[in-house]
């Protein structure tokens, strides 16, 4: 895409700072001032491209700082140690990119199955000169297929597919006792219940842990579930 084409998209930097500031203050993470430079170029370049591709339907700055940024933030404390990690239907580019920036020594991989949305988290890439960080082309069921790939401690997925999906095909990709974190909105009690199920007929030996948050300011209902790969029988 030729992004000189597109139309430069500004918000207002204070009000952006005051909203991630106190859209992060309820998690146990701390953010500088460069971190938030970032997300604010970071939602710039989302808005401008959003005008030719569709990324995101959250237009409202504010609703981007929490709904995209926020919630991407608000569940690491559980999800750390990381050090290879695969984002699966990354889409604008979260949650991996704002992990990305508070945890840059992470080896980050962004997946995506639309090309417009690689080109965009590639053009975020270079924009925030984040090093240790590629976004892929590509369907999770076709990564898992392939004779050699890399094996992941961490996999992220957030707003992409239903759990049964997500486990069947991002399994093969997870290092031993790697971890898969699935964002969602409310509880998803029937999917978890079909994960158990799943979990009994199939060789997938595992640990699931449901944590429940909500999104400041908007007091948006939110559910991450970590399922740990076990390497031994013992569950």
């Amino acid at each position: 895409m030729a992004t000189e084409h597109l139309v430069e998209m500004k918000i207002n930097f204070e009000k952006w700072d005051q909203i991630i500031r106190k859209g992060i203050a309820p998690f146990d993470v701390i953010l500088n001032e460069q971190q938030i430079q970032l997300f604010y170029r970071h939602a710039e370049l989302l808005l401008q491209w959003n005008r030719k591709t569709n990324l995101t339907t959250i237009t409202d700055p504010k609703e981007i700082a929490i709904k995209h940024f926020i919630d991407s933030l608000g569940p690491m404390p559980f999800l750390n140690p990381m050090q290879h990690v695969l984002d699966v239907g990354s889409g604008g580019g979260f949650p991996g990119l704002p992990l990305k920036v508070v945890c840059p020594s992470i080896e980050l991989t962004l997946l995506d199955a639309v090309r417009k949305k690689t080109s965009f988290i590639q053009h975020v890439i270079r924009t925030l000169k984040l090093k240790g960080a590629q976004a892929i082309h590509g369907r999770v069921e076709d990564l898992s297929l392939a004779e050699k790939h890399m094996a992941f401690d961490t996999i992220v997925c957030r707003a992409f597919s239903d759990l049964s999906f997500i486990l069947t095909n991002a399994w093969p990709l997870l290092s031993p006792e790697g971890k898969i974190a699935v964002w969602k909105g409310r509880m998803p009690e029937k999917e978890i219940a079909d994960i158990r199920k799943l979990s009994r007929k199939e060789p997938f030996i595992l640990d699931m842990k449901v944590h429940t948050y909500r999104l400041p300011i908007f007091d948006a209902e939110r559910t991450l579930i970590i399922i740990t790969k076990k390497s031994s029988l013992t569950k």
